[in-house]
C-alpha cells in the first residue's frame, strides 16, 4: 500500500475508503489541518455503502458516534499523521459541521472503528442495555462455586467491577462452579485460565461480549473456537496441532514452547520432523478467515511455529535475542506491519525485508548486529510509509535518515541512536531501559549504569578466579551490596521506583549473583528488600 499522491489535505475534504472486512465503503472528513506537524484532524462519518461515495451521498451524513463496549458516547474524531494510505480517496468537499478539535491520536484505522460499531449494533438490544446499565451500578452478586480463599464464604462481586475472570484470582473455585454462571456479570469481557475446563467453549459461544481469552496449560490437541466471539486470544500452542479461530479474531498472541520457531524456516523444521528428532517442535495448523487476513500475531523471542495464516497483516515479536528475517518472510510473507523489539538482540539478513511487498510500517527497537550497507535501500520497500528506528546502531540510523530524504513518502522516526561505546556498556545491562524513560533523570541513569558496570566488573574478575575460590561468595556479595546501596540511595532522593523499575533491579541482581550458591543468594534478599522498599 502506498500513500496518497495529494498529501496536502484541507478542512472540508471528504475521503472515501473500502471496509474490506464487511465488503462495504465508508467515508471521513478532514475538519482541521496542522501543516507544521503534517497532521490532520479527521471525523468519521456514519455512512456505509456498496460503492465509493460521491459528495452527494454524504450531504446529510452525521458523524459516527462510538458506543461499543466501554466507550462513552462520543464522536469518532481523532488526529492522524499524513500521508493518508492510498486506500483513502479524496472525493470532494463539504462544509465542516461540529467540533474541529480532538485530544485523541491514532492511525488511519477508521474502517476498524466502523466494523466494531456495527458488531455492537448487531448485538441483541437486551445485551447492550444490560452491559451499559451495569457500568454505573452499585449492585453486587455472588457466583456459586466462587468462594473467599480465607474462610470459604461466597464471594461478593460488584457487577460494575466484574469485567474479567481468572482461575488464579484472589478467590477459590469449588466443584460447584460452572462457567455459565458468569453470565451474572454483564460487563465480563476477559477470561484467563491456567487449565482446561470442558465448559469453556460452550460458555464462550453463548457470551457475545467476552472478547478476550488467555489459555495456558490446556493440554488440548485440537481447539475449535470458530463459534465464539473472541477478538483477542493468547494461547499456549505447545502440543496444539489444530486451532480454529472465529471470524471476529484480530489479535493472536502465541505462548508456550511452540511459540518459538528455532529451526530458521518451515523447511528446516520439516527436515527435523522427518528425522524424528525428539527436540522438534511440531507446527500448529491455524484455521482463520482468509488465512488470517485480519489478524495481528504477537510472539516472544522468535517467529512462532504456526502455519495456515500466511495472510496475517501484522507481526510483533518481543524480547528478540537473535532473529533471521527470513524466518519472518517464510512464515508471514504478506504482512503490512512488522514490529521487532529486542531483549536487546541481534538481527541478520535484513535484505529479506525486500521480500515483503506489502510492508507499510516497520519498527525496530533495541536490535543490533548489522551495518548500514545491510539495511535495504528504502526505494526497494515500495509500500513502506512509516519507519521507526528506536535504539539501533548510530551509523545505521544516520544512513537511513540520509536515504529517507530521497523517499518523501516515508515518515521516519529515529530515537536513541546507539554509538559503539554505548552498546559495549549497555547490551548486558538490565537497567538499560532507564535511559530516556519518563521520570528518571539522566544523572540517575548515568550513576546507576556506572554502579552496575562496577559490580559486573568485580563479578567477572571473581568468575575468572573460579567460583570454588573461598573468597568468591564474599566478593560477589560485596559487589551486589555496593550496587544496591547506590540504586537505593538514588531512589530515596528521586522516588522513581515503580513495579517495572523494581523488577529490573531484581534482574540485575539475578545476573550478578547467577553463580552464587543457593544459600549465598538467599543472603542477598534482605539487602534487596531494603533497597527496593526505601
Amino acid at each position: 500500500m502506498t500513500f496518497m499522491k495529494e498529501q496536502m489535505l484541507s478542512p472540508g475534504d471528504v475521503l472515501g475508503f473500502p471496509i474490506e472486512r464487511i465488503g462495504r465503503f465508508g467515508a471521513c472528513q478532514i475538519v482541521a489541518a496542522d501543516t507544521s506537524k503534517q497532521q490532520v484532524t479527521v471525523a468519521l462519518l456514519d455512512w456505509t455503502g456498496d460503492h465509493m461515495p460521491a459528495p452527494g451521498d454524504l450531504v446529510d451524513a452525521p458523524r459516527l458516534v462510538k458506543t461499543f463496549m466501554f466507550c462513552r458516547a462520543s464522536e469518532a474524531v481523532k488526529n492522524v499523521r499524513l500521508p493518508a494510505p492510498s486506500r483513502y480517496r479524496a472525493i470532494g468537499q463539504l462544509p465542516v459541521r461540529g467540533t474541529t478539535e480532538s485530544d485523541s491520536y491514532g492511525d488511519w484505522n477508521f474502517d476498524d472503528l466502523v466494523v466494531r460499531q456495527q458488531r455492537w449494533n448487531a448485538l441483541p438490544a437486551e445485551v447492550r442495555t444490560a452491559f451499559k446499565a451495569c457500568l454505573d451500578s452499585e449492585q453486587s452478586t455472588v457466583i456459586p462455586g466462587l468462594v473467599q480463599a480465607d474462610d470459604g464464604s461466597l464471594m461478593q462481586m460488584r457487577v460494575a467491577a466484574a469485567r474479567g475472570f481468572r482461575d488464579d484470582g484472589g478467590y477459590r473455585i469449588t466443584d460447584e462452579f460452572h462457567m455459565a454462571s458468569l453470565k451474572a456479570w454483564p460487563a465480563l469481557s476477559r477470561v484467563s485460565l491456567q487449565c482446561w475446563r470442558k465448559d469453556l467453549v460452550p460458555f464462550l459461544e453463548s457470551a457475545p461480549l467476552v472478547s478476550e481469552l488467555s489459555l495456558v496449560g490446556h493440554g488440548q490437541r485440537e481447539l475449535d473456537l470458530s463459534r465464539t466471539h473472541l477478538d483477542q486470544l493468547a494461547i499456549d500452542i505447545h502440543g496444539l496441532e489444530r486451532l480454529v479461530l472465529p471470524e471476529s479474531m484480530t489479535t493472536l498472541i502465541v505462548l508456550g514452547k511452540g511459540a518459538v520457531n528455532s529451526f530458521g524456516s518451515v523447511d528446516a523444521l520439516l527436515d527435523e520432523l522427518s528425522a524424528e528428532s525428539s527436540d522438534a517442535i511440531p507446527l500448529t495448523h491455524v484455521v482463520a478467515a482468509q488465512n488470517g487476513r485480519w489478524i495481528w500475531v504477537q510472539a516472544t523471542g522468535a517467529v512462532p511455529s504456526v502455519h495456515g495464516i500466511d495472510q496475517v497483516h501484522g507481526l510483533r515479536v518481543n524480547e528478540v535475542a537473535e532473529l533471521d528475517l527470513w524466518d519472518v518472510v517464510d512464515t508471514f510473507p504478506n504482512i503490512e506491519y512488522l514490529h521487532l523489539f529486542g531483549a536487546p538482540g541481534t538481527l541478520s539478513e535484513l535484505a529479506a525485508l525486500t521480500e515483503l511487498p506489502k510492508l507499510e510500517a516497520l519498527w525496530l527497537r533495541d536490535l543490533f548486529g548489522y551495518a548500514p550497507e545491510e539495511f535495504p535501500a528504502l526505494g526497494e520497500l515500495p509500500a513502506l510509509t512509516r519507519l521507526n528506528l528506536d535504539s539501533v546502531p548510530a551509523d545505521v540510523a544516520a544512513a537511513v535518515r540520509k536515504g529517507c530524504k530521497k523517499v518523501p513518502r516515508i515518515a521516519l522516526s529515529v530515537r536513541k541512536p546507539r554509538a559503539p561505546e554505548w552498546l559495549q556498556q549497555n547490551l548486558e545491562n538490565p537497567l538499560r531501559h532507564w535511559d530516556g524513560r519518563e521520570g528518571i533523570p539522566a544523572a540517575v541513569v548515568k550513576k546507576a549504569r556506572a554502579a552496575f558496570m562496577a559490580a559486573q566488573r568485580q563479578v567477572r574478575e571473581a568468575n575468572a578466579a573460579g567460583t570454588a575460590d573461598a573468597r568468591y561468595a564474599t566478593t560477589v556479595t560485596r559487589a551486589v551490596a555496593e550496587f544496591l546501596e547506590v540504586v537505593g540511595a538514588l531512589n530515596r532522593k528521586h522516588q522513581f521506583f515503580y513495579t517495572l523499575e523494581r523488577d529490573e533491579v531484581i534482574d540485575a541482581v539475578d545476573m550478578l549473583a547467577a553463580q552464587l550458591s543457593e544459600s549465598a543468594r538467599a543472603a542477598l534478599d534482605p539487602l534487596l528488600e531494603t533497597a527496593l522498599n526505601d
